[in-house]
């Protein structure tokens, strides 16, 4: 896009196509750890960390390298508007509060915490289906449709809605609102404070370093606060999908008699709610199951993608952010 045609984008559509591309980026690099963590989430098989790279093999061998990849694709069309949507409601925030503030040119902590809960909150709202089809695609295992063809983005997406309607689109939106108020609201904080910091200190603004470094830190905290949540919506969005099978051949299961009773458990309450787990009874389920540690399955895993994604997203939008500008100002 030339200069000249970036003088015609509204500073909102430029914030959004920065934040977009920066978070489309950020989880492509980290979709593998991802994905198996999403699978130890909605099962009971015992996660260890050393046990990942097991894991990874195993997918490769059974379904390819792009299996690593499962659900990428979807969470590209959900990356985009939700990342764009989150930094542009953000920045949006942030405009109005400094523009409305008496000589202040900064967020205080507290405003950086609701401009960026408010700007999680409309970014989930926007694109929950999208992460819901997501999900359900990162969970399945040699699974086919009718016609003999791996579920797709839309037949899964139209397979819910067939199914449960309107609302089955949104299962699961309860602990994914309540977890992504703390949670974006955390991150934005710890980001923004953290380079308001280094400028106050050092006289200048942050290096793409130290940015990494901010981001990678809100990350690390936000997503370790808000992970019991992330397993309850997991769970949740994949309620029915999940099959003792799946728990053995991928995620090396030996003895599969306690996680397939295990998951009868959850199956049995699926059936009896008609298809539909509310957040407490997934709560319960979860806590028979496995105890207070199972609401933190694979949280080691996301000390190491937590970082890393946050890290690079920040850091991609600060620079896509700059780079849109100088077109801007360029004459």
């Amino acid at each position: 896009m030339t200069s000249l045609t970036m003088h015609n984008v509204p500073i909102e559509i430029q914030n959004l196509i920065a934040g977009g591309l920066a978070g489309m980026f950020a989880k492509s690099v980290v979709a593998p750890i991802d994905r198996i963590k999403i699978l130890f989430q909605v099962t009971s098989q015992p996660f260890l960390l050393r046990n990942v790279p097991l894991v990874a093999m195993n997918i490769y061998q059974l379904e390819g390298i792009r299996a690593l990849w499962r659900g990428n694709s979807a969470m590209m069309l959900r990356v985009f508007p939700y990342s764009g949507i989150q930094f542009m409601v953000f920045d949006k925030c942030k405009a109005y509060i400094i523009r409305h503030s008496e000589g202040e040119h900064h967020l205080s902590p507290m405003e950086s915490l609701l401009a960026g809960s408010l700007a999680g909150v409309v970014s989930v709202f926007a694109t929950y289906p999208l992460d819901l089809t997501r999900a359900q695609l990162a969970v399945s295992v040699k699974k086919k449709v009718e016609g003999g063809h791996r579920p797709t983005f839309f037949s899964t997406l139209a397979s819910t809605y067939t199914k449960k309607g309107m609302a089955g689109l949104f299962q699961g939106i309860t602990p994914t609102v309540l977890g992504i108020l703390p949670y974006a609201g955390i991150a934005f904080t710890i980001n923004e404070q953290g380079k308001r910091r280094i400028k106050f200190i050092f006289g200048r603004d942050a290096s793409t370093v130290e940015k990494m470094i901010v981001g990678g830190a809100a990350g690390l905290v936000a997503q370790t606060l808000t992970y019991p949540l992330e397993v309850t919506r997991r769970r949740m969005q994949t309620n029915g999908l999940v099959s003792g099978n799946m728990t053995m051949e991928l995620l090396g299961g030996k003895n599969n008699i306690i996680a397939t009773s295990i998951t009868a458990t959850t199956e049995d309450a699926f059936i009896r709610n008609k298809g539909r787990i509310s957040m407490t009874e997934t709560i319960k389920i979860l806590y028979k199951e496995q105890g207070i540690h199972g609401f933190f399955k694979g949280v080691t895993m996301n000390w190491i993608k937590g970082p890393v994604a946050f890290s690079i997203s920040f850091t991609t939008y600060d620079i896509l952010k700059g780079w849109i500008q100088s077109q801007v100002a360029s004459p």
